[in-house]
């Protein structure tokens, strides 16, 4: 492409991101309150006060270091803090798409026919999911931040920074600690440590700066009432704070899909207890034997090569493995937690055109149908609940899961792609050999 082409192409992409932005700051304005007010906020009150943090009606259900961040935010008046959260947004959207390209082998404004169609899929498949995430002012853009500025500073071979980057991300919610096993896979122990390290670290940090009046422990409270019930026999895998059709993890639609029946109340669509619904402790073996299944698929796509850190769309798929499984097996996956499939999605796309692989391209093209799918003023209000109630987005997810350990599989150790590997011919036997014959020579010579 041309200097004027190269122009026109910053211009275009430019005016698309910048619009984007605003698309993801203008629900902070436009939206009379979301959970950042009602959730974070609320739970950040309570915190100054010396108060419960789960109690009162906060609806907070998160661990305590969220609520510690939102406290300069109780400070500010609201129209301030609301300008400030919307920066806050945008300034994490940026890192996260410019990660996500880098990681997959992106290089600068998108120019050639590979970028063009990979800026195209990876759109199709997680605007939807990002500006979810937005519209009700959730800080799953901040915490896909973190995960992906944790994968850049891998791929940058600063393993211990990702290690801190990834434990801020689970300090938010906790499924990112699954970065700790993988790090440690990848032969970086020290990165391994702090991940758990500094996300337990941040949450003890309110109980310093705000102690509980009665002496209690804000962790410890959390730790009491929202993770220590899931171990008991009768607690349904699945069941969070959100009705059954928001959960689009492994447990939540296995739940939806085997515990109850589709209806619909007040045109909004309810799930009702089925009568010969399998007990909790069915379905708990169900989801071990299941996540069992993907863990031995991860395993066998990461066991070649396993220190590598080549960078290029081949780690991103590796990473992408991380990430889906992350979602996956989650006891709640919610749609706005599915931004992050942005860099598996990339991922697919720039190996399977390095490599003329049309089953990684077939895989990425149904993730971006999937993507458009999620969206319900596409698709209508009938369809999308419908097919949200179906497993959409848990297929989704499955299938570039399934992309990526077949990825990481077939390429290991591959470097970056070439220039532009659309328009460029597809290297045979003949022109391989030829190559090599060529480079050799002189050394025969010699």
């Amino acid at each position: 492409m041309d200097r004027t082409g190269n122009r026109r192409a910053a211009w275009g992409y430019g005016l698309v991101l910048g619009g984007f932005g605003v698309l993801i700051a203008l629900p902070v304005f436009t939206r009379p309150t979301g959970d950042w007010e009602q959730v974070y906020l609320a739970a950040a009150r309570q915190l100054r006060a010396g108060d419960d943090l789960l109690a009162n009606g906060t609806s907070y259900v998160y661990p305590p270091f969220a609520a510690l961040l939102a406290v300069p935010f109780t400070l500010l008046p609201r129209t301030a803090g609301l300008v400030v959260w919307a920066g806050v947004n945008v300034l994490a959207l940026a890192v996260l798409l410019r990660g996500a390209w880098k990681l997959s082998g992106g290089r600068g404004v998108p120019a050639t026919a590979a970028d063009h169609l990979a800026f195209a899929l990876g759109g199709m498949c997680a605007a939807g999911f990002l500006l979810d995430g937005a519209a009700h002012w959730q800080t799953d853009l901040v915490i896909g931040a973190a995960v992906v500025g944790g994968g850049v500073l891998l791929a940058g071979g600063r393993g211990l920074g990702a290690g801190i980057a990834f434990g801020v991300a689970a300090a938010f919610k906790c499924t990112p600690l699954l970065f700790a096993p993988y790090l440690l896979w990848k032969r970086r122990p020290a990165a391994a440590v702090a991940v758990p390290a500094v996300a337990l670290g941040l949450n003890l940090l309110p109980d310093l700066a705000y102690p509980a009046r009665d002496g209690r422990s804000h962790l410890g409270l959390w730790k009491d009432r929202l993770l220590a019930p899931m171990t008991h026999p009768d607690y349904d895998p699945g069941m969070w704070a959100s009705a059954v059709i928001y959960n689009h993890s492994l447990a939540g639609v296995n739940l939806r899909w085997f515990a109850f029946d589709r209806t619909e109340v007040n045109r909004t669509t309810v799930g009702v207890v089925r009568p010969d619904r399998p007990s909790a402790a069915e379905l708990k073996r169900l989801n071990l034997a299941v996540a069992g299944l993907l863990g031995l698929f991860a395993l066998v796509a990461l066991w070649r090569r396993p220190a590598d850190l080549t960078p290029g769309p081949v780690l991103a798929a590796e990473l992408g493995v991380v990430i889906t499984l992350m979602l996956l097996l989650s006891p709640m996956s919610s749609k706005p937690h599915f931004g992050v499939l942005l860099v598996p999605q990339l991922a697919l796309v720039r190996v399977g055109l390095a490599n003329r692989d049309r089953l990684l391209l077939a895989l990425a093209v149904l993730a971006g149908v999937g993507g458009l799918a999620t969206g319900k003023d596409l698709v209508g209000r009938r369809a999308y609940e419908f097919l949200l109630w179906n497993g959409l987005i848990f297929a989704m997810t499955l299938v570039l899961f399934g992309g990526c350990c077949l990825a990481r599989w077939r390429y290991a150790g591959q470097t970056d792609a070439v220039a532009d590997p659309v328009s460029a011919p597809a290297p045979t036997p003949a022109n391989t050999r030829e190559r090599v014959t060529t480079t050799e020579a002189p050394r025969r010579a010699a």
